[in-house]
Order: structure tokens, then C-alpha cells, then sequence
């Protein structure tokens, strides 16, 4: 059976080919053969080249659309494709869907009618955006795209076909959304978000009901043009809220996942921790800019920074894509493919090692339904947050991923695909899970029951998905406490009344919550639990003089600049319950979102009882990264660490301790680094664990085999 190409090499690259044609000289100088040149030059396994683009013209000579007038005719689709089959190296086509500025010019019923109020897209007429909107609804702009199809894979073969753009960029409010929502719910789109409204839960999942069946229909397009040819789609809104409507569901439409990514290191965790659980196949593949953003057309990061990215890739067994644009004149800098070249001559050596199941004993999970904040409530449609990273759930997602990264903890990100394969996880966090339905519920509760570890946060499974708010938490059984009120201000603090709490938050008394809109931490807060709990209280809530932060006019406040703990209450706030066979800590307050140091310390020591001991440890610098893979065929774990720090390029660290416990009944025989296969000494204590210590200057990978 012949490999996939995605299996065969890690090292891929894109050139971004947005350039419009009202300049003769616009993509005038391409010249395929120095393109294919340099991508050779630069170790590439692959390449993603534009067969379209947001422009909307095409590259290949085409009857259904425009080709590019710079291109005079040239088929530069054909001419790349054959080049790179004589240097070996894969092929995947790119193709934008529903950005398609030619098709939005030419054909003005297809347009997308957004209900957003910004300039941009007022009215829906578009006078403040380069992008032309295509709806996935109307079945004139379907046929478009099947008829582009028919010519792109029916001449040529690619390896791999990359759909861009499969998401909602607007509201769209045109008469095909609005008729096909009357038709399947019988009512109208509403005018206002409210996540308490039954009516609109049911737009919002119809909006990503419709992605995933135009994703499905697109990918069985291609597929049914050139069978076994690989389909993925751009999974890069998948952490974004609500409104791009990309489910994570729809990744089952995906031959794998991967995405272009622009944000910080610890983006890069979540989103490689997420796809390569959601993914149907790996490896999954990371792609940025190798310009600080893609806006920027000149100025490249740093070299330290873009070899970080790629090292960051590696160590989860991802490929790794370098995103360049073309000149408008279609050159390009070569001296970027040199730098390319130069990061993956370090990478290269290690694909022969990568892959395998991570190991991840904490899985923090990832609701689809809960992208989306409930102070949206009220808002008008045409204002709603378009492209928003910023929501509570996420908020409390990525402290907890900072967290455990800072703790080297085995963890990963897990969604309900993984509803039914709990078991394998010994710690379950549920970072203010805002919206959960009883299947969630169900599955958690028996998880519990049969002796798995919980801990969960704030609003965790008090409002359904359809827009429900429940009387009380749908897991209180689980909790050991009861709902009582809804958030409790802008300030709320809690009171250790656990000896092992109290010592956590050292030098601290409380716990703090400041949660000020127009700041870094707004939308954290805590909920009023009852007095009458089952679970044992470890931390009380104690209120400070008023909810509110008050004025000079209105002076319901102690002192000025602060609202300190002033009244303490005997009302739980964070709780241990037991359950089953298992055990659940829940917190009426998004500790994890506090990006303090007694936060998170006192975050990981809460998990660290749940979890007793991990199956892999490390006593370093918080900034290090570290990875175990287990490849059972090979009977080994594959270990990396990575030496992530903020500033580089990172200063070396002489000597990292680290611990890994074997496989059941195994033992540990040699550790070697990779690829240079040197043995490491190493020591195993009286339950068979591997004590080891390493340097480490930016990347290090090891073998650890057992027999």
C-alpha cells in the first residue's frame, strides 16, 4: 500500500498568490521553473501552490472563471505540477471558497448580505473590505465551484488538495440563508444574540451545521474528481468564537487537520494539542508567516523565532509549512529560501523518529458549544464580535494549558470525540465549560463513577446547549454543592480554609478575581454557591465592600485603587467531592484564567492530588517544553524538550532532570539521544521509573526503550 504523501515529510512550504491583474506587470515574471528551484533548495517534502486565489482568478487557462491576465495564457498549474514530479517533491493544490473577489464582482446574487455594522461591511456593501464574500448557500455559487473543479481534477493530479476559507467570515443575512433556516426550523433568523434563547442556540447550530455540510460536500467533490486524492481545509478559526461557525465536528471531513496560526508560543500548544487529538489521521500539519504577520510583506521574524516555530512543530510530530508571499511582479527573496533550507537541515534528521499516541494522563476539554460569552446576551446581531480569541472559555483553556506547560504535566486538549474514550485519561478539567447538553454530562458522570479524577470551574454544565439556564449544575452530583447566584461583581475573593490551601497561596491570604471590563483579566469572575454542600470546603468566598467599583460620586468603596477582601462568608467557593469511585475539585471561580504565580501554583497542586504520579515528569525552567510519545511497535517513547523561552534565541540549560515511568510489566533498557544515537546514563527506582538528566540548547529529542 502506497504511503500518503502527508506521511512522507514533514518539511512543506506555501507561497501566497493574492495578487489582482490591472497591472500588466502583476505575476508577469513567474517563472515556475525558479519557483521549483527554490523550494528544492530549500529541503521541501511538499509543496502547497495557488491553483486560485481571494482574488478569485485563476492560474490554469479556465472556462468557468478568469485566468490571470499577467500570466498571458500560461498554464503555471501544469508547468509547477510537472516540475515538481521530476524533483520528487508532493504536490497539493490550493483553492479558496466563499473569499473569491472575481466571483463577487461577476455575480452579485452570490454575495454574502452580513449583518455586521462595521464600515466594512455596512449595508452589505462592502466599500471598507478587499474581500468579496461568497455565500456557501446559494447553489449558483456551488455550481461555480464544482465547475472549477471538473477542469482543476480532471487534467492535472495533485497529492493533496487544501481548501482555504471553509467558515463564515460574516452573519450572512442573504434570502438562501434566511430560506433554508425557515425551512428546516420554521422561523425567522433572530435579531438579537441571546445564549438564554432556545431560538437563537438553534441559529447558531444551524450556522455550523451548514459549514459542515458544505465542508463534507466539498471534500466528496474532489474526492469523486480524483479518487484518492487527500482533502483538508483550513482548521485555523477552529479556537476562534462563535461567529466564523467552524465546528469541530467537521474535522471528520478532513483527511488531517492543519491550519495557519499568527499568534503567541503558547497558541502553538493548544492548537497542536487540539488538532492532533481531532485530527482522523496524522501527522497534522502547523503553518505561519515568515513575516512577523501577514500584512507585513517584508519584514521577516527573526531567525531564532522562525526556528523555534519549527522546532515547537517537531516536538508534537507535526509537519510544519512556511507561509511567503509573492511579489506582485510574481519573484520572490530568495535569500528566505535559504533561511528555510537552513531550519529544516535541523528538522530533517528527526522525521525518521516522529510520532506516536502523547502521552497525556490531564485532558482538558474543549467545548464547541461554549465559544461564546453570555455578556454578549442583548447585543444586536449586526454587532456582533467577529473574529474573537478572547472568550471566557478559551480564557480558562489557555491558563490551564500555561499552567501545565510551566509544571512539565503530561496534558492534552480533548473534545466530545472523545466522549467515549475517558477512560484513558487519569484527570479530567473542565475549564468553565459555559454550555454542556446531558450526553456530556451522562459520559462525565459515569467516568466519575467508575474512578476517574475531575476538576471543574465556574459556569461548568449550569446552562444547557440549547439555551437553558438550569437551577442548578446539571454535574452538582459530581460538585458536591448547588447553584445559588450568578456572578458576584467585578471582585470576589476566596478564603483558604484547607491547611494544604492555605500553604499554596503563601505569601497570599486570598485568592483574588478581578475581572474589570477594558482589562486583561475582564470576564473572570465566581459564582454564589449554597451554604448546603455535600463536598468538603477548601476555600470560602468572601466578598469585598461593594460589587461594584463605585465613583467619586458613588463611594461604596474602602480604598481607592483597590477593592480588598472585606466581608467573609461561610459559603463555599472551591470543594473536593467525593463520587463513586472517584473524586471531583470544583471551584465556583475560573482560578486557571489568573495568570499569577499562586494561581497557578495553587492550580497544579489541586490537579497533582487528583493525579498522584505522572507519567512523566521534569524539574527545570518553566519555559521548557516537554513531550513523550509512545511508539509501541518500536517499543520506545519518544521524549522532547524544548527550550521555549521568551526572549530568543534561549540561553542553555546545563542540566535537566527528568522522570518517565515505563509501559505496564516493562522495563527501561537504554536511553539514546536522536539522530545521533549517543546513550544517556540512567538510574530506575524501586517501581521501575527512569531518572535521567540532559543539556539542553533548544531542542533535544531521546529514545528511552524497554523491553
Amino acid at each position: 500500500m502506497t504511503t500518503p504523501w502527508y506521511e512522507r515529510g514533514y518539511r512543506r512550504m506555501l507561497v501566497d498568490m493574492h495578487i489582482s491583474d490591472w497591472d500588466a506587470a502583476q505575476l508577469a515574471q513567474f517563472d515556475p521553473a525558479r519557483m521549483v528551484e527554490l523550494y528544492a533548495q530549500a529541503g521541501l517534502t511538499s509543496v502547497m501552490f495557488y491553483c486560485q486565489s481571494h482574488v478569485g482568478l485563476c492560474n490554469w487557462p479556465t472556462c468557468s472563471g478568469k485566468q490571470h491576465a499577467g500570466l498571458q495564457g500560461r498554464d503555471i498549474v501544469a508547468e509547477t505540477l510537472t516540475l515538481l514530479q521530476e524533483r520528487r517533491i508532493d504536490s497539493c493544490a490550493y483553492y479558496s471558497v466563499v473569499y473569491n473577489n472575481w466571483a463577487f464582482l461577476n455575480h452579485p446574487e452570490w454575495r454574502m448580505v452580513p449583518a455586521s455594522q462595521d464600515t466594512q461591511y455596512a449595508s452589505g456593501g462592502f466599500e471598507g473590505s478587499r474581500y468579496g464574500l461568497c455565500c456557501p448557500n446559494n447553489p449558483d455559487y456551488r455550481a461555480f465551484v464544482l465547475a472549477q473543479l471538473d477542469e482543476l481534477l480532471g487534467p492535472y493530479h495533485f497529492d493533496g488538495f487544501f481548501y482555504d476559507m471553509t467558515f463564515w467570515p460574516a452573519i450572512c443575512l442573504c434570502p438562501h440563508c434566511r430560506a433554508r433556516f425557515r425551512a428546516e426550523q420554521g422561523a425567522e433568523i433572530p435579531d438579537t444574540i441571546d445564549w438564554l434563547d432556545p431560538a437563537w442556540c438553534a441559529f447558531q447550530a444551524a450556522r455550523e451545521a451548514w459549514m459542515v455540510e458544505f465542508t463534507d460536500f466539498l471534500t466528496r467533490a474532489a474526492k469523486e474528481r480524483q479518487p484518492g486524492i487527500t482533502v483538508y481545509h483550513n482548521f485555523a478559526c477552529a479556537a476562534f468564537n462563535w461567529t466564523l461557525g467552524l465546528a469541530f465536528n467537521s474535522a471528520v471531513h478532513h483527511d488531517f487537520l492543519g491550519a495557519d496560526f499568527y499568534g503567541d508560543a503558547l497558541e502553538q500548544i493548544l492548537v497542536s494539542k487540539l488538532m492532533g487529538n481531532l485530527s482522523e489521521h496524522k501527522p497534522i500539519e502547523f503553518m505561519t508567516s515568515r513575516c512577523v504577520n501577514l500584512k507585513d510583506h517584508e519584514q521577516v521574524k527573526s531567525f531564532a523565532e522562525m526556528e523555534m516555530q519549527a522546532l515547537a512543530a517537531a516536538l508534537f510530530s507535526a509537519a510544519f509549512l512556511f507561509i511567503d508571499a509573492i511579489n506582485p511582479d510574481g519573484t520572490v527573496n530568495p535569500a528566505v529560501y535559504d533561511r528555510v533550507g537552513q531550519i529544516f537541515r535541523e528538522t530533517a534528521p528527526l522525521e525518521p523518529y516522529l510520532g506516536g499516541e502523547q502521552l497525556e494522563d490531564i485532558a482538558i476539554y474543549f467545548s464547541n458549544e461554549s465559544r461564546m460569552d453570555f455578556r454578549e446576551n442583548g447585543t444586536p446581531i449586526g454587532q456582533s464580535p467577529m473574529w474573537n480569541h478572547d472568550y471566557p472559555h478559551l480564557k480558562a483553556i489557555r491558563g490551564a494549558c500555561r499552567a501545565l506547560q510551566q509544571a512539565h504535566l503530561p496534558f492534552g486538549i480533548i473534545t466530545r470525540k472523545q466522549l467515549a474514550d475517558l477512560d484513558r485519561y487519569r484527570v479530567i478539567v473542565l475549564p468553565n465549560v459555559l454550555r454542556m447538553d446531558q450526553e456530556e454530562a451522562d459520559a462525565l458522570r459515569e467516568y466519575v463513577r467508575r474512578g476517574g479524577k475531575l476538576y471543574a470551574s465556574r459556569y461548568t454544565s449550569l446552562t444547557s446547549t440549547e439555551g437553558t439556564r438550569h437551577d442548578d449544575f446539571l454535574l452538582a452530583d459530581l460538585f458536591g454543592c448547588h447553584f445559588a447566584a450568578d456572578d458576584l461583581g467585578e471582585v470576589t475573593y476566596m478564603k483558604p480554609v484547607d491547611a494544604a490551601i492555605m500553604e499554596a497561596v503563601i505569601p497570599q491570604q486570598y485568592l483574588g478575581h478581578y475581572g474589570q471590563p477594558g482589562t486583561p483579566d475582564a470576564g473572570i469572575g465566581m459564582l454564589r454557591l449554597a451554604e448546603n454542600a455535600e463536598g468538603e470546603p477548601l476555600a470560602t468566598l468572601t466578598l469585598p465592600y461593594a460589587p461594584a467599583w463605585g465613583s467619586v460620586l458613588e463611594q461604596n468603596w474602602l480604598s481607592i485603587h483597590s477593592s480588598p477582601p472585606w466581608r467573609d462568608t461561610t459559603a463555599p467557593a472551591l470543594l473536593r467531592h467525593h463520587y463513586g469511585a472517584g473524586t471531583v475539585i470544583y471551584s465556583a471561580a475560573d482560578l486557571e484564567c489568573v495568570g499569577s504565580e499562586v494561581n497557578g501554583r495553587l492550580f497544579v497542586q489541586l490537579l497533582q492530588t487528583l493525579l498522584g504520579s505522572p507519567s512523566f515528569s521534569a524539574d527545570t525552567h518553566p519555559a521548557v517544553w516537554m513531550t513523550v510519545s509512545h511508539q509501541p511497535e518500536q517499543y520506545r517513547y519518544l521524549i522532547g524538550l524544548l527550550n521555549y523561552q521568551a526572549q530568543l534565541p534561549a540561553i542553555p540549560i546545563s542540566r535537566l532532570p527528568f522522570t518517565l515511568r515505563p509501559p505496564d510489566g516493562k522495563q527501561f533498557i537504554r536511553l539514546l539521544t536522536v539522530p545521533d544515537n549517543m546513550p544517556i546514563a540512567f538510574t530506575l527506582d524501586s517501581q521501575g521509573a527512569l531518572h535521567a538528566a540532559t543539556e539542553l540548547d533548544r531542542l533535544q529529542m531521546l529514545v528511552a526503550e524497554y523491553q
